[in-house]
């Protein structure tokens, strides 16, 4: 089965939405979550908040992913390129 999962982090909060994709016509979403950031993670770069929110992502629905592709969806050009690097 391919999890996709939608990340968002903005100056206070990081989210995630894990979703799976049957029918190839639109995500069927499984759970949300987030979390607040604390005053170190509040003063990172646009980077580290996206990849932070990655790591979140891996750690929250851990579950769900093992054994499982994973797709993220993400909104930084140099994250996709580091998550697609061999």
């Amino acid at each position: 089965m391919e999890f996709r999962v939608h990340t968002y982090a903005s100056l206070l909060v990081m989210g995630v939405l894990l979703a799976y994709n049957i029918s190839r016509k639109s995500d069927q979403r499984v759970v949300y979550a987030y979390k607040l950031l604390n005053n170190i993670k509040h003063n990172y770069n646009t980077i580290k908040k996206e990849a932070s929110v990655m790591v979140f992502a891996l750690h929250k629905f851990r579950h769900y992913l093992l054994g499982n592709q994973v797709v993220f969806h993400v909104d930084h050009n140099v994250l996709i390129y580091l998550a697609n690097k061999p």
